[in-house]
């Protein structure tokens, strides 16, 4: 009796790319690719005819197209698994490409025998994330902190460069209400000075 091997497409804007991923994965006796895509409309008219078991899924420099096309195939074809294969280790986009409903989440620079495990454990009805992709989002729901909206909006234009005064004419507020509230972000984030506290959240990118 003939082996089954896992049908896989792979939908990456560099060809070269999802030539090698092509050529790695084969080497596995249980997967084999079947079909790559530069696309996303290429990828989408191919699945209305013929889906493969699991989609590889490259998310394009336009993350909220990577998104939408996500939830659209999903939706569509709700027995096919997905897996996002990207460069993408932002919390926020991991975040919201796992709220998706995506089946797995492996970086790219991961070693080619995580991808393939990717693939039998999704196949098999597993969600897969990848080793660097969990320590992403352990290292930055550590750092989550509970704002209120008021905080989140005064925190942003804090980030965008914005005096008190500028801020407080932005948001409707008195200088002195958005100083208190600066103080107050400043205590829950645990750092000392706006310097340090714009620089802990754009390198850990928890706006």
């Amino acid at each position: 009796m003939k082996h089954y091997r896992i049908d896989v497409n792979i939908v990456d804007h560099h060809t070269m790319v999802g030539q090698g991923l092509t050529d790695a994965i084969n080497r596995s006796s249980s997967i084999h690719v079947s079909r790559t895509f530069n696309t996303l409309e290429a990828c989408r008219q191919t699945l209305q005819e013929r889906r493969p078991d699991v989609l590889l899924l490259d998310i394009p420099t336009a993350v909220s197209e990577g998104i939408d096309f996500c939830k659209e195939i999903i939706t569509a074809y709700p027995k096919m698994k997905i897996i996002a294969v990207t460069i993408h280790d932002e919390y926020p986009v991991i975040q919201r490409m796992l709220e998706t409903g995506v089946h797995g989440y492996v970086l790219k620079y991961s070693p080619v025998e995580q991808l393939t495990e990717a693939i039998i454990r999704v196949w098999q009805g597993e969600r897969y994330i990848c080793q660097k992709t969990q320590a992403v989002i352990s290292r930055s729901q550590q750092r989550m902190v509970a704002l209120t909206p008021v905080e989140r909006n005064i925190l942003r234009l804090i980030c965008d460069g914005l005096t008190n005064p500028q801020t407080a004419n932005r948001l409707s507020l008195s200088t002195e209400t958005v100083n208190w509230y600066r103080k107050r972000i400043l205590a829950k984030f645990g750092v000392n000075n706006t310097v340090n506290l714009v620089r802990l959240v754009l390198k850990e990118k928890l706006l």
